[in-house]
């Protein structure tokens, strides 16, 4: 099969040439250009779109289009970017930058008084834990958490943000 040529099926998918094509009852092995134009394959362009929005980015489709009057080429389609997997931090590098900023018996208090589960605190949880991860309980839980330490800890919220953004995150 010869990905460089194509034809359209009816569904505009490409049908590409085969590798030994039959051309007025003649076989013609490893065809060259000039013998796909005359069965009917036109040449499919590599190209594909460049610089998309911010927060987007093109994926093929399987249909392909007229590209000129000289060949085709892929549909693309503009989508949405996945969201950036959730951040992870190991205890000791939570800890270890609450201890350097000062905070870890704020912190230490304020998670001893939040429950995460009924009778088990966020303490108990960060001393638990292999890792902390973002988002952890669902959005509304993590935001609550987030925005109690930064009233414990006498900090705004974009503050907690920020000191979470400069710890080291795990793989």
């Amino acid at each position: 099969m010869n990905r460089n040529f194509v034809r359209p099926r009816e569904d505009m998918t490409p049908e590409f040439a085969p590798d030994v094509l039959e051309i007025n009852g003649r076989k013609v092995y490893n065809p060259k250009v000039v013998h796909c134009k005359i069965a009917g394959y036109l040449p499919l362009s590599p190209d594909w779109p460049v610089d998309p929005p911010e927060g987007k980015h093109y994926e093929r489709t399987d249909k392909i289009e007229p590209n000129g009057d000289d060949g085709y080429k892929w549909v693309y389609v503009l989508v949405d970017n996945p969201p950036p997997p959730p951040r992870r931090w190991s205890r000791l590098s939570i800890k270890t930058a609450l201890a350097q900023a000062q905070m870890l018996d704020a912190a230490r208090q304020f998670l001893s008084s939040t429950e995460i589960a009924t009778g088990y605190t966020a303490w108990e949880a960060l001393t638990d834990c292999d890792y902390i991860e973002e988002g952890y309980g669902g959005a509304e839980a993590w935001n609550a958490l987030l925005d109690g330490a930064a009233q414990a800890l006498g900090k705004t919220r974009e503050e907690i943000d920020a000191f979470l953004a400069n710890i080291p995150t795990e793989g």
